[in-house]
């Protein structure tokens, strides 16, 4: 089931990314590793209280979670214009659904509860993520500091 997230889902959301954080690390991935940071709950209690969390749950059990929050000052450091949308932050799944396209339909979700611009960025050299995003509208800014930038319209 899909549903916005409230405070009760922090230590699920928080595990799943912090698990997702290790498997990276493991795979020698350099993404994500300021998750493994105990600072990473700050993020998670931020997106709780700041923006829209949507999660998917299933079984009573948070298995995916994606995050719409305004601009940090991570965004302001990317877009020079950081103001005036809402940024797509740790979309996540537990590796037991892979398959299963829960990331798709999460991001599908978040993206029809929200009437503003969407910003995302992922880093620059990932293959599989600079060609994901645009199957969901997002339009391919350019590059700054290392990261591809996107943006949909709303």
């Amino acid at each position: 089931m899909f549903r916005f997230a409230t405070l009760d889902d922090f230590s699920a959301i928080d595990q799943l990314i912090v698990r997702k954080a290790k498997e990276f690390q493991a795979a020698g991935k350099s993404q994500w590793v300021k998750y493994l940071e105990p600072s990473r709950s700050d993020y998670v209690r931020h997106d709780l209280t700041k923006g829209t969390v949507f999660v998917y749950e299933r079984d009573h059990q948070v298995v995916g979670a994606v995050s719409l929050i305004p601009p940090t000052d991570w965004d302001h450091n990317l877009w020079n214009d950081a103001d005036g949308a809402v940024y797509l932050h740790r979309l996540v799944t537990d590796s037991s659904i892979k398959g299963e396209r829960i990331g798709e339909r999460l991001m599908e979700y978040a993206l029809s509860h929200t009437a503003s611009t969407v910003r995302l960025d992922c880093v620059a050299d990932n293959t599989f993520l600079n060609g994901y995003y645009p199957q969901f509208g997002f339009r391919y800014i350019g590059e700054r500091n290392g990261f591809s930038l996107f943006e949909k319209q709303a």
